[in-house]
């Protein structure tokens, strides 16, 4: 199995696999990235620097994750401006009206949804000459292409040999603003993805809190080259 192969069987989770499973696998795939990846944009070449895991299921309700429907590693914008890898994806839609009588589509979080990426938060040149900082900078990879046909300059990922890396894991960041509750995070989730969600709120509200210091960041820690 080549190493593609490997990293897209190692993305595809599942409703069912367990939070200490999730885990395993969030370390597995950062090695392999660090390690036998890069992004490749025309005849440039980015390494790994710094990632974040997120993912969703019923034995794991990281509810700060983007809802999203998709195969294994496909390019995802978030919300935020950022650029997601993706997991196997998926949970239900449905079309509902609001409080206003418009029909809207909302996301069903139950218990057979399941979905995340991984958040790319710092990219290397390969020459070590640039460093792409911070979500929205390594996004710029991603904007301004020919919309009438392929463009041969869009980043793709590529099998690269980086040799043996070593990574720190640590928490997340950004996940709250400064003045931003817990209740008041995880209800504007529910207001814009989710319509029906099977957890009460207040355990949704401690879900939060159980995962929100998980250390599902990884950086590199190798000199740059």
């Amino acid at each position: 199995m080549d190493n593609t192969c490997q990293l897209r069987q190692l993305m595809t989770l599942g409703a069912n696999i367990n939070a200490i499973g999730i885990e395993e696998r969030f370390e597995q795939i950062a090695k392999m990235l660090f390690e036998r990846f890069a992004i490749q944009k025309g005849e440039k070449k980015y390494l790994f620097k710094e990632i974040e895991f997120y993912f969703y299921n019923k034995n794991h309700r990281d509810i700060i994750t983007h809802p999203r429907i998709s195969k294994p590693l496909c390019w995802y914008v978030n919300d935020f401006g950022g650029i997601d890898l993706n997991f196997s994806c998926i949970i239900k839609r449905e079309s509902r009206p609001n409080s206003k009588g418009k029909i809207v589509e909302k996301y069903v979080l139950d218990d057979s949804a399941y979905f995340g990426g991984i958040l790319i938060r710092q990219l290397i040149s390969e020459d070590g000459c640039e460093v792409l900082n911070g979500p929205w900078t390594c996004a710029e990879l991603f904007r301004c292409y020919d919309a009438t046909g392929v463009d041969r300059g869009f980043p793709v990922l590529v099998e690269h040999d980086n040799g043996m890396v070593g990574y720190i894991r640590k928490p997340r960041v950004n996940l709250l603003r400064s003045n931003q509750s817990v209740e008041d995070k995880v209800n504007n989730i529910l207001y814009q993805y989710h319509d029906n969600v099977q957890s009460s709120k207040e355990t949704l509200y401690q879900d939060f809190i159980n995962f929100k210091d998980k250390p599902y960041g990884y950086e590199q820690q190798i000199a740059s080259r």
